[in-house]
């Protein structure tokens, strides 16, 4: 929480490409109270003797809560295996942060329609698949940000926190913040609770 009682919520998403939409989203989370916690809208503390990673991975251990945006674009600040918007948002699962996903309609086609081709029939992952970007999707790491999300290599019974909405126009997040984000005092008794967790 900030000093006049604001509750933090980190906007983890790739940037580039949805400038004006990040700025449109971290503007309805201030309009409704809260204080958004992103760097593109400039709302991010920063530590010089840190790297960029690290520094959103302290935001997301600072906010209390965390909202994430998956997007057909994978995101420029890879650094080894993954990009920072996935860890930021890995680590929202690990710390059992509470935490809301919103996925663009075309990351979920495109695991339906590939998932035949990355996985084998055990549903091991087939390491003989390529991918090759496309308009649709940049990277395949995307299906991989979904399926971590979704907790997919976790028991469907033993799911918790795994709920991830469907979006294909901003409307349709403008919806999502509205109906999840609007009673204030219900977000604060679920913070309250998963500290417990």
């Amino acid at each position: 929480m900030t000093k006049d009682g604001k509750i933090e919520i980190m906007i983890a998403s790739s940037v580039y490409g949805f400038e004006d939409q990040i700025k449109l989203v971290c503007g309805l989370f201030e309009q409704m109270d809260y204080h958004p916690v992103n760097s593109q809208y400039k709302t991010m503390q920063t530590d010089p003797s840190k790297s960029n990673l690290q520094n959103c991975l302290e935001a997301v251990r600072n906010c209390d809560c965390l909202f994430g945006i998956i997007r057909p674009v994978y995101g420029t600040g890879v650094i080894g295996e993954t990009s920072i918007t996935h860890e930021e948002m890995n680590l929202a699962i690990a710390l059992k942060k509470p935490r809301w996903f919103i996925a663009h309609r075309d990351v979920r086609v495109a695991r339906v329609l590939l998932y035949q081709y990355m996985y084998n029939e055990d549903r091991s992952k087939n390491e003989s698949f390529v991918y090759k970007a496309t308009k649709l999707l940049d990277d395949i790491r995307i299906i991989d940000i979904y399926n971590d999300t979704i907790q997919n290599d976790v028991p469907n019974e033993q799911r918790i926190g795994h709920w991830t909405d469907e979006y294909f126009e901003l409307d349709d997040i403008k919806k999502v913040i509205q109906t999840q984000f609007s009673d204030k005092e219900r977000i604060l008794n679920i913070i309250k609770k998963m500290k417990t967790l």
